[in-house]
C-alpha cells in the first residue's frame, strides 16, 4: 500500500496507481480531456494537472506516479485559472460551425464532453474558439464516421483507441507546428488507410470530431437504455438513443455502454453493433397479422396460395393454431415441425420448445441456423461432456500463449472477441497459428497461417495431433487422466503419419509440424473455431477432432486454455441451452433419460415424446416428401440464410400449412400461410446468452411497431388457442399453464426446471454484467471456468 496526502487527508491506496487513479478510488474528480481508463496516459492536454509539494509547477496526475509521502492538491484558485487557460488555449484552434441539433434546433455542441469543461470552468466557447474553420466539415466519405478536424484538439484519443482497441492503427499525428493534426493513414481517407468502421474513435472523441453520421441530424435522445446486442454470439452491451416522439419512440443511435464495469465489450463496439440499427424502423416490418385470403373465407386454396391480407391477432392465432392441430391429428404428431431462432430470446425458445413437446407433443423441434449447418458444439458433447466454451473471452485474451484459429473469420465474425485476440498479439505476443482455406483477416497478426484445401480441417488437425504424438509433444497425463480415449486416438491414427495428413489436407509437412510445435511449446493454448467447421457432411467429425487435439495438448481445465465454438447467432447458445434442439430438453437433459422426461411431465402436465425429433435439414425433407405437414418458422428467413435456398423453396411450396413469425418482410413471407409479426430486440425484455455461457438482459427500449407483438406473448397465445381447440387432451390448467404475465416470469419457471439456470434472474441480471452458467442458487455468483470432468453430458449414459 501507498500512503500520501490529499488534499489535506492521509490515504492508503494500492500500489501501482496514478495519483488520478488514485483520486478516482477514493471519489475525487480530477478533470481530464486527453485521459480514459481504457487507453494507455498521454498527458497532452495537461487539464488534469494538480499541485505537488515541491514542484515548481503543476504536474499532470494522469501519468504521475502515486508515492509514499506525497503531497497533492487536486483543487486550488491557481489550479481554477490553469485549466481554464488550458481550455482557452484548446479552444484557439478549435471552431464549432453550429450544425448540432440541441432541442429541435441547431446549435453549438452543448453535450461533448469538452463542452462540459468549459461550461464548468466558465470559458465561453463562442468568444474563445477560432473565427472561422481550417478544415472542411464532414470531410471524409466514410459512411458511417463524421469526421470535423476543426473540432479537434489533438487528445489522440482516436489515434490510442484505435490502436489499442481496435488495432487498426487508422489514426496518426502528422505534420509539424501550426500544421500539426490528426490524419487518417498517410492524410488519405479513413476507408484507404483500412478502417474497419467501428466507430471506436468515435466512442472516445471528448469533442465530438468524430461522430456517428447516420444520426448527426437526430437531436439528443431523451433517454438511454442499456440492452445486449443482438448480431453475434460475444454479447457486447450497448444504449440504445431513444427518442420520444408522439408519433412513437424511435432509436436513433446506439452508443458504447459507459456505466456497467466488467461488460465482455467494455466500450468497444464493431461495425454492427454501433450502426446495424436502422431495421428497428424498416419500412418492411410487419405492424398488423395477415394469413391468406383463402384461409379467412374457409374455402380451399385452389392452385398455388391465395394472397396474404391483413386482419386481427384473434382471428390470426386462431386460424394459425387450427392449423397445427389438424396437421397434428390428421397425420400425428410428427407431422409437425418447429423451427426456432437464435436470435429469439431464451424464455421465447423456452416457451416454444414447450409448445412443441407438451402442447403438439412432437420432438420436432431444431434452430433454424442448423439447415445448412451443424452445430459448433455438437461434436463437443460427445466428447468432451460440454455444450459450451468452459471458459471465458477474458481468459483467453488475458492467458492464452497460443491459439489456433480454424473455421472462423474471426474479425469479421467476432469482431470485438477479434480485436481483443489482435491486442494479445501485439501486448502480449500470443502465438497465433490461423487455418483457413483461404485469406482471413486475422492471418496479418499470425505467427503462421495454414491454407489447407476445403472441408478438409478434420485431416489438418489429425496431421497436427500426428506431429504432437511423433515428436513427444503431447501432454503425457492424458495417458492417465483420459486413458480410454488416449488408447482410442491412438489406435485411430496408428497406421496414420504426417506427411499423409499433408497430402490429404493440401499443405506441406513442415507446415504440421511448425503448427504443432507452436501449440506444444507455448502454453496453454486454446482452440477456436466457428461455423467454417460445421458443415453437415464433416461438422461433428471437425470438432470431435478438435477436442481430441485439446486432450493431447492438455490445457483444457488451465487458465487461457480451452475450446472456444462461437456461435454466428447472438442467442444461439442461448436456443439450445432451452431446448430448441431435436434431443435435448432445457438444460441438456436428454429426452429419453426417463427421470429428466419425468421432471418435465410433471411440470407441464402432459406425457412428452421420449424419442429425439428430426433436426431442421431432416423436417425440410421430410416437408418435401409430404411426410411434415406444418412448420412453425420463428425468427429467421430461411431463403436467404441457407446456401440450399432451391431445396427450402421446394419444401415450403411442399408443405400444407406455414407459420412464419418474424419482425419484417422476407423472401420467405412469399411461401407463408399465416404471418404473425413478431418484434425486434428493442421491443422485448429478456435474456440473450453469448457463447461464453454469460446470460444477459436485453431490454426494451420502445414500444412494438404498429400492432406487432413480443414473440413470448404470441408464442403463449397460440398455445393456448390450440389447449382451447383439443380440450379432450388437455385439462383447463393447461391453459392457465401459458398465462404468463411478463418474460421475468418465464425465467422463473426455466429456473425452477433448468439446474444450470437456477440462480438467474432478471432482477440479478439487471444490475451485473451478466452470469455465467452454471448459476445453481440465487446466492451463486455462476462459474467462469467449467472443469471438463465436473460437468459431463454422455448420451449413453442417459439413454
Amino acid at each position: 500500500m501507498v500512503k500520501f496526502k490529499l488534499n489535506g487527508q492521509l490515504v492508503d491506496v494500492q500500489d501501482g496507481l496514478t495519483v488520478l487513479q488514485a483520486a478516482e478510488s477514493l471519489g475525487i474528480s480530477i478533470p481530464t480531456l486527453c485521459y480514459h481508463k481504457d487507453l494507455s496516459p498521454f498527458g497532452g492536454c495537461r487539464l488534469c494537472v494538480v499541485e505537488v509539494r515541491g514542484a515548481r509547477l503543476p504536474m499532470t496526475s494522469c501519468n504521475l506516479p502515486a508515492t509514499t509521502g506525497l503531497i497533492v492538491q487536486t483543487e486550488s484558485p491557481a489550479l481554477t485559472r490553469y485549466r481554464q487557460a488550458v481550455l482557452r488555449m484548446l479552444l484557439s484552434n478549435y471552431y464549432d460551425a453550429s450544425y448540432t441539433r440541441n432541442n429541435g434546433s441547431t446549435g453549438l455542441d452543448e453535450h461533448s464532453e469538452f463542452a462540459r469543461l468549459c461550461r464548468e470552468y466558465h470559458v465561453d466557447v463562442s468568444q474563445n474558439m477560432a473565427p472561422r474553420p481550417l478544415r472542411p466539415i464532414d470531410s471524409d466519405p466514410n459512411p458511417f464516421v463524421w469526421v470535423d478536424m476543426n473540432k479537434c484538439i489533438q487528445c489522440t484519443r482516436c489515434v490510442r483507441a484505435c490502436a489499442e482497441i481496435q488495432g487498426r492503427f487508422v489514426w496518426t499525428q502528422a505534420y509539424r507546428g501550426y500544421q500539426a493534426r490528426i490524419v487518417a493513414g498517410a492524410d488519405s481517407t479513413m476507408l484507404a488507410s483500412r478502417c474497419e468502421s467501428c466507430g471506436a474513435c468515435v466512442a472516445y472523441c471528448p469533442t465530438r470530431a468524430l461522430d456517428n453520421k447516420m444520426s448527426m441530424t437526430a437531436g439528443q435522445a431523451d433517454r438511454l437504455v442499456r440492452t445486449t446486442c443482438t448480431y453475434c454470439s460475444v454479447g457486447c452491451q450497448l444504449d440504445l438513443n431513444v427518442k420520444e416522439n408522439v408519433s412513437g419512440d424511435q432509436v436513433i443511435r446506439v452508443t458504447s455502454h459507459h456505466e456497467t464495469p466488467d461488460t465482455v465489450n467494455r466500450l468497444h463496439l464493431c461495425l454492427k453493433g454501433r450502426y446495424g440499427y436502422e431495421f428497428i424502423h424498416s419500412p418492411t416490418r410487419h405492424t398488423r397479422p395477415r394469413v391468406r385470403q383463402h384461409l379467412l373465407e374457409g374455402g380451399a386454396s385452389g392452385n398455388g396460395r391465395s394472397k396474404l391480407v391483413e386482419t386481427d391477432w384473434d382471428t390470426a392465432l386462431e386460424i394459425a393454431a387450427r392449423g397445427l392441430s389438424a396437421a397434428r391429428r390428421t397425420h400425428g404428431s410428427q407431422a409437425v415441425g418447429v423451427l426456432a431462432s437464435g436470435r429469439l430470446l431464451n424464455e421465447e425458445n423456452y416457451l416454444l420448445n414447450k409448445l412443441a413437446r407438451q402442447v403438439l407433443g412432437t420432438n420436432n423441434i431444431d434452430c433454424s441456423a442448423y439447415l445448412y449447418a451443424t452445430s459448433v458444439t455438437d461434436g463437443l458433447i460427445d466428447s468432451l461432456g460440454l455444450p459450451a466454451m468452459p471458459t471465458s473471452f477474458e481468459d483467453i485474451a488475458n492467458n492464452a500463449s497460443s491459439l489456433l484459429v480454424i473455421g472462423s473469420n474471426l474479425t469479421e465474425q467476432h469482431p470485438v472477441f477479434g480485436a481483443r485476440i489482435r491486442q494479445a498479439v501485439l501486448r502480449r505476443k500470443l502465438k497465433l497459428v490461423v487455418a483457413s482455406p483461404d485469406f482471413v483477416n486475422i492471418a496479418e497478426y499470425a505467427a503462421l497461417a495454414v491454407y489447407h484445401q476445403p472441408h478438409r480441417e478434420a485431416a489438418l488437425v489429425n496431421g497436427l495431433m500426428l506431429c504432437l504424438l511423433e515428436k513427444g509433444w503431447h501432454d503425457p497425463s492424458v495417458a492417465t487422466s483420459h486413458p480410454t480415449r488416449f488408447a482410442a486416438l491412438q489406435k485411430a491414427l496408428e497406421s496414420r503419419t504426417p506427411r499423409w495428413a499433408a497430402e490429404q489436407a493440401g499443405v506441406s509437412v513442415e507446415a504440421l509440424y511448425k503448427s504443432a510445435d507452436i501449440l506444444a511449446h507455448h502454453r496453454p493454448s486454446a482452440i477456436v473455431w466457428s461455423v467454417g467447421l460445421a458443415d453437415p457432411e464433416h461438422g461433428q467429425s471437425n470438432v470431435e477432432a478438435l477436442a481430441s487435439l485439446a486432450l493431447l495438448l492438455g490445457d483444457l481445465n488451465k487458465p487461457g486454455g480451452g475450446v472456444i465454438p462461437l456461435h454466428t447467432q447472438a442467442n444461439l447458445q442461448g436456443a439450445c441451452d432451452m431446448g430448441a434442439r431435436p434431443g435435448w430438453l432445457p438444460g441438456y437433459q436428454w429426452c429419453s433419460d426417463q427421470q429428466s422426461r419425468l421432471k418435465f411431465e410433471q411440470a407441464w402436465g402432459a406425457e412428452l415424446p421420449s424419442q429425439p425429433g428430426l433436426p431442421a435439414s431432416e423436417m425440410m425433407r421430410q416437408a418435401n416428401a409430404g411426410r411434415v405437414r406444418a412448420l412453425y418458422i420463428l425468427g429467421e428467413d430461411l431463403l436467404n440464410s441457407t446456401p440450399q435456398a432451391a431445396a427450402v423453396r421446394h419444401s415450403l411450396e411442399a408443405c400444407d400449412f406455414v407459420i412464419l413469425q418474424e419482425p419484417a418482410a422476407s423472401e420467405t413471407t412469399r411461401y407463408a400461410d399465416v404471418v404473425l409479426p413478431g418484434v425486434t430486440f428493442a421491443e422485448k425484455t429478456g435474456t440473450y446468452t453469448n457463447a461464453e455461457r454469460r446470460v444477459q438482459l436485453v431490454r426494451q427500449a420502445i414500444q412494438p411497431v404498429g400492432k406487432a407483438r413480443p414473440d413470448w406473448q404470441i408464442i403463449a397465445g397460440l398455445a393456448q388457442r390450440i389447449i382451447q381447440f383439443e380440450q379432450r387432451r388437455f385439462h383447463t390448467a393447461y391453459y392457465a399453464g401459458w398465462d404468463y404475465a411478463d418474460s421475468d416470469q418465464i425465467m422463473l419457471e426455466i429456473a425452477r426446471l433448468t439446474p444450470i439456470y437456477a440462480g438467474v434472474t432478471h432482477a440479478r441480471l439487471a444490475h451485473s454484467a451478466g452470469l455465467q452458467w452454471p448459476v445453481t442458487s440465487v446466492q451463486d455468483p455462476g462459474t467462469q471456468r467449467l472443469a471438463i470432468d465436473a460437468f459431463s453430458i454422455h448420451r449413453e449414459q442417459l439413454a
